[in-house]
């Protein structure tokens, strides 16, 4: 045996751990360093979260309905403050981020309404 093909296995773990390491820095850097530390990565906000979940059964029902493709026709969509509280943040910023997301639920919860007939 090689030493190249005894110290393989290690070399391929050691090049997969590095890869695995810079992928998942790479979800908690949003780009830029803020006094030299990287900011938190907090998951989504609570009005991303609470514009998909509405979106996909708003989308599910339309779908299920029979009803056309058209996210703006939803209630909530339009009002975009389900659930807002201000400490959330602004309320422009909530109803962007939550409309933003309403639309990628809607999407899936049509074509997911669509073959549940």
């Amino acid at each position: 045996m090689t030493k190249l093909t005894r110290y393989l296995p290690a070399l391929l773990l050691a090049g997969a751990a590095l890869g695995t390491t810079a992928c998942a820095a790479s979800i908690y850097d949003d780009g830029y360093r803020r006094g030299g530390v990287y900011p938190v990565y907090r998951g989504p906000s609570r009005a991303a979260d609470i514009g998909f979940r509405d979106g996909i059964e708003a989308g599910r029902d339309d779908a299920r309905h029979g009803d056309r493709f058209d996210p703006v026709r939803a209630r909530r969509y339009r009002s975009a403050d389900h659930d807002y509280d201000r400490r959330y943040g602004s309320r422009d910023e909530y109803a962007r981020e939550y409309r933003a997301n309403f639309e990628r639920g809607y999407r899936e919860g049509y074509e997911r309404g669509r073959y549940r007939r």
